[in-house]
């Protein structure tokens, strides 16, 4: 049976989001919760490859995103947090999935309570500890507008500095300034994508990841393996 995430237990209470992330436990147990559910989508768009996906169009709109968030945050909360697109569709020339991810770094550990709430105002459902890092909070949203109608945005909400904000812009910069590492990502992509074509989305994340470059920018940031909800401290 496919359970709609939405129809289920979400926090959308920003005191209560903030309550369940500094609490460490509830944290882990909304977690562990969240990641049973689905979305239950359209599966030909969240399976949908793309050899020759739109940069600049999806860049702008990303960053379309970003400055409606960070316009919900005061100003002065505002200046210690950065906004950055990544993920595949932040390196112009890589295929892969139409669902665009952006960052908010944050300066300290826990997230202020400003950008927690700018997140829920602006649509964007919290789902817990990604499976990036421990520390790396995950906030989605299925898109309404535009030519990504349909399609998934995820926001990373960590920590500038942190494991998963340096792994995530290692991953970008050395795609962007490296062509080997470039065709690393980019061939692990094409041959994991024959999962996507079987509507298996979690095997292709799996495959793509076991590429050298994703290896390399992992252990250089100390993440040795994707988060593991029945282990987790």
């Amino acid at each position: 049976r496919i359970q709609i995430l939405f129809e289920f237990s979400m926090v959308t209470s920003v005191d209560e989001a903030y309550e369940i992330i500094l609490d460490r436990s509830r944290l882990i147990a909304y977690t562990r919760e969240q990641s049973k559910l689905s979305f239950g989508g359209d599966p030909e768009k969240t399976c949908q490859f793309e050899m020759n996906l739109p940069y600049d169009e999806i860049s702008a709109y990303v960053a379309e995103i970003g400055q409606e968030i960070f316009s919900k945050i005061p100003e002065e909360v505002r200046k210690d947090l950065v906004w950055e697109h990544v993920g595949s569709t932040s390196i112009k020339g890589m295929p892969g999935t139409w669902h665009p991810d952006g960052a908010i770094f944050t300066k300290d550990a826990n997230p202020p309570k400003e950008a927690v709430a700018a997140l829920l105002e602006s649509g964007f459902r919290f789902i817990g500890i990604g499976r990036l890092h421990k520390y790396d909070l995950w906030f989605i949203k299925r898109l309404s507008r535009g030519f990504l109608d349909g399609f998934i945005m995820k926001i990373h909400l960590t920590q500038m500095g942190g494991n998963a904000a340096s792994a995530l812009q290692e991953i970008r910069e050395r795609c962007r300034n490296n062509q080997e590492d470039f065709d690393s990502y980019k061939d692990s992509k094409v041959k994991a994508a024959e999962y996507l074509s079987k509507g298996d989305m979690i095997l292709y994340k799996k495959a793509k990841g076991g590429c050298n470059l994703l290896r390399s920018a992992n252990a250089n940031n100390d993440i040795i393996k994707p988060v593991n909800l029945d282990n987790i401290d």
